[in-house]
């Protein structure tokens, strides 16, 4: 166990050096050494409680709900995160962090998303949560082996771990790791406020664009459903609610006409005004948990009328550079 806990200290210690250079490519590492000490934290506290288990069954009831265990140990990392809190873990407020900052780990590390303006900040706090992961997990028992071999990184923190107050020490090196990431440059609400107000600028610029420089021009409320529309037309949804209600059109454009007088969007209007609220709420927030949710609230809330309105900005800018080929010549 001993092993276990000073590797992911060496871990954390090696994320503080990525870190401490303040470059996106390091960040993204960090936040990615950082993701997996907290998931394998979650699993040993888990396999923690069912080892409790089979000893309870033995003298009769088990003592903790066997079905969270059983979903916490399989290979999701949410039910970990959600398990770990049902059985003690950690509260609300920390978990909800950790799954939001796990989802950065993913679109960083899998999708290749930038995150530019908020991965310093997010990588830093995600640090930090976990550092309160690890000192809230208590292991049941503080093994120690001669095989154990200890890094010259862990050693910083630990000193010679086979001696003393195991608990007190492991505690000690994990409010030191907290002390050095608090100290680096981080400004996670100032930085998550940005980005959401970058967002929003950008599409606010796209539906300007989409109004006023196609073919025809179109109230802002009109692009908004022109581009849900369009975007949803082609679907196999599209065509059997169009069955259902026995469209008449005979052609694409009178088929997307028909369907977006009839169909119940999501946006019904422009939502730049709302959004600006949202914002003002997420640069007013003094609390950083609290801050981060807003932000993923309003990501996640958002990201499929965002991406249709900017493919549709796309569309019409291509059509339009297309139209000046024509008329060169090309």
């Amino acid at each position: 166990m001993i092993q276990f806990l000073a590797d992911n200290i060496d871990q954390l210690d090696l994320a503080l050096d990525q870190l401490a250079v303040s470059d996106r490519n390091f960040d993204r590492f960090a936040l990615v050494l950082v993701d997996n000490v907290v998931e394998l934290t979650l699993h040993r506290y888990v396999q923690d409680k069912a080892s409790e288990n089979e000893l309870w069954c033995k003298l009769g009831e088990p003592k903790h709900d066997p079905k969270t265990i059983e979903k916490a140990l399989g290979q999701n990392f949410d039910t970990k995160v959600k398990g770990a809190r049902k059985l003690g873990l950690l509260d609300e407020v920390h978990c909800e962090s950790i799954l939001n900052l796990h989802a950065f780990r993913n679109t960083s590390y899998h999708k290749g998303l930038r995150h530019e303006g908020i991965l310093h900040s997010l990588a830093i706090f995600y640090f930090r949560n976990a550092c309160v992961l690890l000192s809230e997990y208590e292991p049941r028992g503080w093994s120690w082996s001669s095989n154990d071999k200890i890094s010259y990184r862990a050693r910083k923190y630990l000193g010679e771990p086979q001696l003393g107050d195991h608990r007190k020490v492991y505690l000690s090196a994990y409010k030191r790791l907290d002390q050095v990431a608090r100290s680096m440059d981080s400004s996670l609400k100032q930085d998550l406020a940005a980005d959401m107000k970058s967002t929003i600028d950008m599409i606010d610029e796209s539906i300007f664009f989409l109004a006023n420089e196609g073919p025809e021009k179109k109230s802002r409320d009109a692009v908004i459903i022109d581009t849900q529309a369009w975007s949803f037309a082609f679907t196999d949804e599209a065509k059997e609610f169009a069955k259902a209600r026995g469209c008449p059109a005979k052609t694409v454009g009178g088929f997307v006409e028909w369907i977006s007088v009839n169909y119940e969007w999501p946006e019904k209007i422009d939502p730049i005004p709302r959004w600006r609220i949202r914002y003002d709420s997420l640069a007013q927030e003094v609390d950083e948990h609290k801050a981060l949710k807003r932000y993923c609230d309003f990501m996640k809330q958002t990201e499929d009328i965002r991406s249709q309105i900017a493919e549709s900005a796309a569309q019409l800018d291509g059509y339009i550079q297309q139209q000046i080929d024509i008329a060169r010549g090309k």
